[in-house]
């Protein structure tokens, strides 16, 4: 939007929140990020693995949620993806 001369002009959304995606929120850059459930998401593929692997019934489609990130909540997610462990 920037490069183009149209910063402000439009809200941008982005996807992820890496360090980088939440940097930009904090700088304006972007007003809001969705961010997946990294944890979750490993969690289930295990789970999922360890069922096939044993002779069980896998489930097809998992839904792991999202979070909403946003300028107001943004210090206080938990929802940032960590860059180190």
């Amino acid at each position: 939007m920037e490069q183009a001369g149209k910063k402000g002009t439009a809200k941008v959304v982005g996807f992820d929140a890496g360090p980088d995606q939440i940097a930009a929120l904090k700088a304006g850059t972007v007003q809001a990020l969705v961010a997946q459930q990294p944890e979750t998401i490993g969690v289930d593929a295990v789970q999922q693995a360890v069922l096939a692997l044993d002779g069980g019934t896998v489930t097809p489609d998992i839904q792991t949620g999202f979070s909403i990130i946003t300028p107001e909540n943004v210090d206080a997610t938990t929802a940032a993806y960590k860059s180190q462990c």
